[in-house]
């Protein structure tokens, strides 16, 4: 159970900075890319990723439940795309980190009509960022690029003496 407010958005940030690694290692002109049609594209994720944020945050914080979707025109370079991730980024963690704890144990009604507690919702947000970080990263292998380490190190060189 989530019981902290602050210790929330630090986690955040550090869930935040990794997915950056990954969208840091697309390349420029691969932003429309797809692995096939009908698909998300890398632009397309991150602006999910930023819209989806600020559909959490506000259900969170007032039990609404806005997307304001992942057109290409909300960012349709990847500079523009990560600066829209950016701010829409920033205002979340802002109105995260003006808020009472207590709100976490507020219950909230989804949109699929599920009652929940807030920290709970949090905790798919956080989910929800990581499954498509995770998209990201196969993006990239069909692209024939190996994608970031989550923890900036493979396994095999944290096991060599």
């Amino acid at each position: 159970m989530l019981t902290s407010l602050p210790d929330f958005v630090r986690y955040f940030e550090s869930v935040r900075g990794r997915t950056l690694a990954f969208i840091q290692a697309i390349p420029d002109d691969q932003i429309d890319f797809a692995p096939y049609p009908g698909k998300f594209t890398l632009g397309d994720l991150i602006r999910h990723i930023a819209a989806t944020e600020r559909m959490f945050v506000d259900g969170v914080l007032e039990g609404r439940w806005t997307y304001a979707g992942h057109s290409r025109e909300l960012g349709p370079t990847k500079a523009e795309a990560v600066d829209y991730l950016m701010r829409t980024h920033e205002e979340a963690m802002a109105r995260l980190r003006a808020t009472d704890t207590e709100v976490l144990q507020m219950k909230r009604t989804t949109p699929f009509g599920m009652v929940v507690s807030a920290w709970r919702l949090l905790m798919t947000m956080t989910e929800h960022e990581i499954h498509h970080r995770s998209q990201i990263g196969q993006y990239l292998v069909a692209l024939g690029m190996e994608p970031p380490q989550v923890f900036g190190r493979k396994l095999k060189e944290l096991l060599q003496p």
